[in-house]
């Protein structure tokens, strides 16, 4: 019995499953599956819910003892881009095309530095 491909699954409902898994997956992890993940993992609908992980704080610029340096490690090999904190937060909400209905930072910055 031949079982069906994770590739063929309907783009709508992998959208739809995509969504769910946390940023730092649908960043590193599945637009590396497949050509049809990478593909869902692109659409708007997956970045609507905007919550940064606890270690990403945005007045952090990924030092080496930071916490969160192995993440910015992963998306500067990944994506070929050291990126700080800032312009990493900026790339993510650009990834949801207008459509993030809720943005989650564990500290905020002042006001000042958010002028996107």
């Amino acid at each position: 019995m031949e079982g069906r491909k994770w590739e063929d699954l309907n783009k709508d409902i992998l959208v739809n499953v995509l969504r769910r898994v946390g940023m730092e997956s649908l960043l590193l992890d599945v637009p590396f599956v497949c050509k049809s993940w990478y593909k869902a993992s692109r659409e708007p609908q997956c970045w609507e819910h905007l919550i940064f992980p606890s270690y990403i704080k945005p007045d952090d610029i990924w030092e080496e003892e930071s916490p969160d340096r192995g993440f910015a490690e992963r998306l500067a090999m990944k994506y070929q881009e050291n990126l700080s904190v800032f312009a990493f937060v900026k790339f993510i909400v650009n990834h949801s095309c207008g459509n993030a209905t809720i943005i989650k930072l564990q500290v905020a910055a002042p006001r000042r530095h958010w002028s996107i």
